[in-house]
């Protein structure tokens, strides 16, 4: 998976995420990716409805199956296969918004002709280990992809240093059933993302669950 400057894409479970050199104005800041005058808030894509519903029926054990949809703000139990070890989990997955951001959100990197070309979409979602076995931060994340106009998902990227815009909590600690976490991820597409996508297993990478805005 190619870098893209100072900032790579988020690599799949359980893979080590190497690092790339940040712009060198970034320096006086800490390492954080946009300067606290030039920080732009982003656009929220629409307000999720208070009660958002599935709209197709969960499998026979629980857990929502391949191709059930969404919208944001509601929560789907998923099977989770970690590839380090043997012991799968359910999770319960929780994409809590999807906002659209502006290339004013990285403003004082020096970014290409492609990452001028895409649009930030920041996604928060929560995330809870059901057990029975045990999970991280990082290889989970992986497996919530963003899904563009076309149908072709794309991972989020991670930082080096912090972006206040999106803090994306990064982690291999292994987390017990009943733990959970929240991260946003920040997803850089061409066009930006108009869905959530989960891929934690084989029978959902060609049907994912997702969730969509509306």
């Amino acid at each position: 998976m190619s870098h893209i400057g100072w900032l790579q894409f988020r690599r799949s479970a359980g893979a080590v995420l190497a690092t790339a050199g940040l712009a060198a104005g970034l320096a006086a800041c800490g390492g954080s990716s946009s300067s606290s005058s030039s920080q732009a808030a982003a656009t929220p894509a629409s307000t999720p409805p208070p009660a958002a519903k599935a709209d197709s029926a969960k499998s026979s054990g629980g857990t929502a199956a391949p191709g059930t949809k969404l919208t944001v703000g509601a929560s789907a139990t998923v099977r989770y296969t970690p590839l380090s070890h043997g012991t799968p989990s359910n999770l319960k997955v929780t994409v809590q918004s999807l906002q659209k951001g502006t290339l004013d959100d990285f403003k004082g990197l020096d970014l290409d002709a492609s990452q001028k070309a895409a649009t930030p979409v920041y996604v928060k979602v929560k995330v809870t280990n059901l057990g029975p076995g045990t999970i991280d931060v990082d290889a989970t994340s992986a497996a919530i992809e963003g899904l563009d106009s076309t149908g072709n998902t794309a991972q989020s990227v991670t930082f080096i240093g912090t972006f206040p815009r999106c803090p994306d909590h990064q982690s291999t600690a292994q987390m017990r059933a009943g733990s959970s976490y929240n991260n946003c991820l920040t997803f850089l597409v061409p066009g930006g993302i108009d869905k959530v996508a989960y891929t934690g297993t084989d029978a959902y990478i060609n049907s994912p669950v997702t969730w969509g805005v509306g």
